[in-house]
C-alpha cells in the first residue's frame, strides 16, 4: 500500500478524496500526501498556475512532513508564526494560509503511509478538538478508500450510485413530451442530475473509486466501442464540395476557439475541448480528446455542459432563423449538419425543418463523426509537440515517438473497430450469428458513455467550474456563433 507504484496508481483519487474531506471539515482546501518509500518523500498533486503539478517534500520538512515524521497531530493556529511553515508556498500557489491541521495516515498494520493536511476553516477560526475528531473519522475513510480503490469490492458502491443516477436521468428524459425530446438528449439529463446530487449532498468517500472508474475506464471502453458505428468510407460518400465545406468548418471552429481562448486567457486544454465539440461531434469528440490532452475534470464537465447547452439553443433557434430567412431544405440541412454539435440535436434540428433537411443534416453529421478519428489523432500530436522556445526536451522527441505517445490504446481500439466496420467484418459476423453485431456494440457504447458521463456529473465540483469563469463561456459562445455564421457564408458560396 505504501510503495511508490501503488501510491501513483492512487494519484487519480487524491484530489477527489480531499475535495470530499474539505467539504466535510468546512475548510478552504485539503491535501493528502502519500509516502514514497523508495524516494523517502511525501508527494501529492496540486493545481499550480492552471496546471496540475506534483509536489514533494522530505520529512520532517514543512508542517505536513513534521506531522508524518513524528507521527503526531499538528495543529497550527497561525501559520506565519510557526517556524515549520514555508511562506513561499503561498507565493507559489496563491492565497494566504492562516491555520493548518495535519494528521498522519496509518494503514491497518499500523504503518504510516501518508499525512492529511487541511487549511483555513471557512469561518476564519483555528481548528479545534471537534475538528480533530472529525479529521480522525475522515482519515479512517481515506484508509478504507485507498485500501479498496483497486478492488471490485471498492468499486461497487460508486458503480451502483452511477447506474441509479443514470436511470433517474434516463427516466426524466423519457418523461419529456415527444415533441420536445430532441431538444435535450439524455446526456444533458444524466449530467445535470449527477451535478445536482454531487453539489447538494455529501457523497461518502467509499463511493469515489467507483465514480472515478466510470469517469476514466468506462469512458475509454465506450470510446473504443464507438468505432463500431463509424465506417471510414462514409467520408467519400458526401461529395467533394460537401467534404471541403466540412473541413473548412472544422478549421474555423479550431481557429475561433483557440484565438478567442488566447484573447480571453482561457487555457488551451479547455479551448481545445470547446473546439472539438463544435467542430466534430459534440460530447463524443470531447470525451475522446479529454484524456489525450489530460484535461482537468472541471474542464471536461464544463465543455460537455456548454456543448449541450449550445446544441439545445441551436435546436430551438435554427428552424426559426431558417424560416425567417427562407432557407431551402437542402441548404438548411447542410447548415444544421455542419453547425450543430451533438448528433441527436442535429437530427432534431434538421427534421424540425423538413424531412429533406433532416436527411441531409444526418448525412453531413455522420461524415463529421467519421472525421473524429483524424481530429483526435491530430490533437494528440499537436499537444505532444513543443509550444515554446524553451521546450527543449519536447523538441528532442522524434515525430514517430510523439505520434505513439499522443495515440493511447483506446484510440487505437477505436480505429481498429472503425476499420472492421469499413471492411464489413461486423456485417459478416451478423450473418454468421444472426445477431446485429454492430448494433449491439453501438448500443453498448451508448450505455457505457451515459454511465461515464453520469460519473462526470457526480464528480463535478461546481465551485471548481466557477473558477473556469465567464471568459470560458464567452469562448464557447463565440465559437458556436462563429461556426453558425461561417457555415451560412460557406454554404452560400458552395451552393451558389
Amino acid at each position: 500500500m505504501a510503495n511508490k507504484n501503488k501510491g501513483h496508481r492512487a494519484k487519480a483519487l487524491l484530489t477527489r478524496i480531499m475535495d470530499a474531506a474539505s467539504h466535510k471539515l468546512k475548510c478552504e482546501h485539503g491535501t493528502l500526501y502519500l509516502y514514497d518509500e523508495r524516494a523517502k518523500e511525501l508527494w501529492t498533486i496540486v493545481l499550480q498556475h492552471d496546471l496540475i503539478s506534483e509536489i514533494r517534500l522530505s520529512p520532517p520538512e514543512g508542517i505536513a512532513g513534521y506531522s508524518f515524521y513524528h507521527k503526531e497531530i499538528t495543529n497550527i493556529e497561525d501559520a506565519y508564526e510557526s517556524k515549520l511553515f514555508n511562506k513561499n508556498v503561498d507565493k507559489e500557489l496563491g492565497g494566504r494560509t492562516r491555520s493548518v491541521l495535519c494528521m498522519p495516515v496509518t494503514n491497518a498494520a499500523g504503518q504510516a503511509i501518508g499525512v492529511v493536511q487541511v487549511v483555513n476553516k471557512l469561518d476564519g477560526t483555528p481548528f479545534n478538538d471537534d475538528d480533530i475528531k472529525m479529521l480522525k473519522a475522515v482519515v479512517e475513510d481515506i484508509v478504507g478508500v485507498l485500501d479498496k480503490s483497486e478492488t471490485w469490492q471498492g468499486l461497487i458502491p460508486g458503480l451502483v450510485l452511477v447506474a441509479f443516477t443514470a436511470l433517474v436521468g434516463w427516466a426524466a428524459h423519457a418523461a419529456v413530451p415527444g415533441d420536445y425530446k430532441g431538444i435535450a438528449n439524455p446526456v444533458l439529463f444524466v449530467i445535470l442530475i449527477g451535478i445536482a446530487v454531487s453539489n447538494t449532498l455529501t457523497i461518502p468517500m467509499h463511493f469515489l473509486p467507483g465514480i472515478r472508474y466510470c469517469m476514466r475506464q468506462l469512458l475509454r471502453i465506450s470510446i473504443v466501442l464507438m468505432g463500431s458505428k463509424l465506417a471510414l468510407d462514409q467520408i467519400a460518400d458526401v461529395g467533394g464540395n460537401a467534404f471541403m465545406l466540412i473541413l473548412a468548418m472544422i478549421v474555423l471552429a479550431f481557429t475561433i476557439a483557440q484565438t478567442a481562448g488566447r484573447f480571453f486567457r482561457v487555457h488551451r486544454r479547455l479551448s481545445t475541448l470547446i473546439a472539438v465539440g463544435a467542430a466534430v461531434c459534440g460530447g463524443s469528440a470531447i470525451a475522446a480528446v479529454a484524456p489525450i490532452i489530460r484535461a482537468r475534470d472541471e474542464e471536461f464537465s464544463f465543455a460537455l455542459s456548454v456543448n449541450t447547452l449550445m446544441g439545445t439553443i441551436a435546436v430551438i433557434t435554427f428552424p426559426l432563423i431558417g424560416q425567417y430567412f427562407g432557407f431551402g431544405d437542402v441548404f438548411f440541412g447542410f447548415w444544421a449538419g455542419t453547425a450543430v454539435n451533438d448528433t441527436a440535436q442535429v437530427v432534431a434540428t434538421g427534421y424540425a425543418y423538413s424531412s429533406v433537411s433532416g436527411d441531409t443534416a444526418t448525412i453531413i453529421k455522420l461524415t463529421r463523426n467519421a472525421l473524429m478519428i483524424f481530429v483526435v489523432v491530430g490533437v494528440g500530436i499537436w499537444f505532444s509537440a513543443p509550444h515554446d522556445e524553451g521546450d527543449v526536451e519536447a523538441r528532442k522527441i522524434p515525430l514517430i515517438k510523439r505520434f505513439r505517445q499522443s495515440v493511447p490504446n483506446f484510440v487505437l481500439g477505436f480505429l481498429l473497430l472503425a476499420l472492421f466496420k469499413t471492411l464489413g467484418l461486423f456485417d459478416w459476423l451478423s450473418v454468421q450469428t444472426g445477431v446485429d453485431v454492430s448494433k449491439v456494440l453501438s448500443n453498448t457504447a451508448y450505455v457505457l458513455i451515459l454511465l461515464s458521463l453520469t460519473g462526470i456529473g457526480l464528480g463535478t465540483n461546481l465551485a471548481k467550474i466557477r473558477r473556469v469563469g465567464l471568459n470560458a463561456i464567452l469562448v464557447s459562445f463565440l465559437t458556436f456563433a462563429g461556426v453558425a455564421a461561417g457555415s451560412i457564408v460557406l454554404i452560400s458560396v458552395v451552393m451558389g
